[in-house]
């Protein structure tokens, strides 16, 4: 009888399960589709859930349902009550466990897995965006986050968004001067500035928009004017979001610590660099670290500290 215990990863492209020992000794990881109720159907989310397990039971690990001492999960789209119950419950169906199984938001699990810790601060700028804070209580605290017709202020979205919405208005002498509309037609292989229309209203694909975001970083370092403003700007609203977060949880940190996530932000240096100063200018003492681990070790670190207040860690 080895005890173990698990945390997962959901996100809106792939759901990661991790198994370790109560010590922390990785068992088992493994890789599936979907886990965000909000983009997935109940029924796929579900049997996704229940490969993985029936992958780890598989594995040869020597791992059983009945030795499993606490579970959690951080799932995108599981902000609410109903989507958490309802992961929740799926998860024990899947896992076959009896252990106590706590679903939560993929942002906590994020951040302690970024800082190996409970607390501290992360931010997440890939193709959406969302800062997090969480107190070593468990108080938790979160700005933006609300996807890209409510917010994702900064992301790699709203930049692709925004620098093709400015070159448009730049074509017609409303904006500065750039090259981003010629390199939009050409990135999305299109015939003319007039199929963007399509793209956005027919054909819409989020990741796909947001694919552009390099594109803008890259018309930038060659000069280009309106390219800088749209990325000073994105810079700036990032830092909004941190500071929301930090104002509202920083008095309840021992330490203020921020990991960067996603690939916009750890993927531009001179986005980061921008994104840094501001945020040392307006929350002194902060301290700027490299992410230590991904969102499912995060998850089995929140797990395990379920089980030690149970006694079984």
């Amino acid at each position: 009888m080895t005890p173990w215990l698990f945390g997962i990863d959901g996100g809106g492209t792939s759901t990661r399960l991790r198994i370790e020992s109560l010590s922390g000794a990785p068992l088992f990881e493994t890789e599936g589709g979907s886990g965000n109720l909000n983009s997935s159907p109940a029924a796929a989310v579900a049997a996704g859930l229940a490969a993985l397990f029936d992958a780890a039971y598989s594995s040869g690990a020597g791992l059983d349902p009945g030795d499993c001492a606490a579970g959690h999960a951080g799932f995108a789209g599981a902000g609410r009550r109903p989507e958490r119950e309802a992961l929740a419950s799926m998860l024990r169906a899947a896992s076959r466990a009896a252990c106590p199984i706590s679903v939560g938001d993929d942002a906590e699990a994020a951040l302690v897995g970024a800082l190996g810790d409970t607390e501290g601060l992360l931010l997440v700028a890939g193709t959406g965006s969302i800062a997090y804070g969480r107190a070593r209580d468990g108080t938790t605290v979160r700005a933006g986050g609300m996807g890209h017709l409510l917010g994702d202020e900064g992301s790699a979205y709203w930049v692709a968004h925004t620098a093709i919405s400015r070159a448009l208005r730049s074509a017609e002498g409303r904006d500065l001067p750039t090259t981003l509309l010629d390199d939009a037609v050409s990135h999305f292989g299109l015939e003319g500035p007039d199929g963007l229309i399509p793209l956005f209203y027919r054909a819409f694909d989020k990741a796909r928009v947001a694919g552009f975001a390099p594109a803008v970083c890259r018309a930038r370092d060659a000069g280009d004017e309106l390219a800088r403003a749209v990325l000073d700007e994105a810079a700036a609203e990032l830092a909004l979001l941190v500071a929301s977060v930090h104002g509202r949880i920083g008095p309840m940190l021992t330490r203020p610590r921020l990991a960067l996530a996603g690939g916009l932000s750890r993927g531009d240096p001179a986005l980061a660099a921008a994104l840094a100063a501001r945020l040392r200018a307006a929350i002194p003492g902060l301290e700027i670290v490299e992410p230590a681990a991904g969102a499912a070790a995060g998850a089995c670190a929140l797990a395990r500290s379920r089980a030690a207040a149970r006694g079984r860690a």
